[in-house]
């Protein structure tokens, strides 16, 4: 629960530019990673993406459908430089 709730407290302090390395320290290790993907020439996962709090249901839809975020789980987006592009917060967190 104490992971959780670092990355909880801290997201709001995710911005645009930073690294891996400032992301992890802001908010500790994600709950799921996804590596830039293409396969015969098709993208299949276009940036690398961490995900924080996943749960088996977003580990199980993120295996079959790894191109997007799951929308129940806080996700970033990085660049080929390891620099955060896209920060997106769960559905439920936008509808408070």
């Amino acid at each position: 629960m104490g992971c959780e709730s670092q990355y909880q407290e801290n997201w709001s302090r995710v911005r645009a530019g930073m690294t891996k390395e400032q992301v992890e320290h802001l908010l500790g290790p994600p709950s799921s990673k996804y590596q830039a993907k293409t396969e015969d020439g098709k993208v299949i996962i276009a940036q690398d993406r961490w995900q924080y709090g996943d749960n088996l249901s977003t580990l199980a839809t993120g295996a079959m459908f790894p191109e997007e975020p799951h929308p129940r789980a806080w996700s970033i987006k990085f660049d080929s430089y390891g620099k955060v592009t896209e920060i997106q917060v769960p559905e439920w967190e936008t509808k408070k």
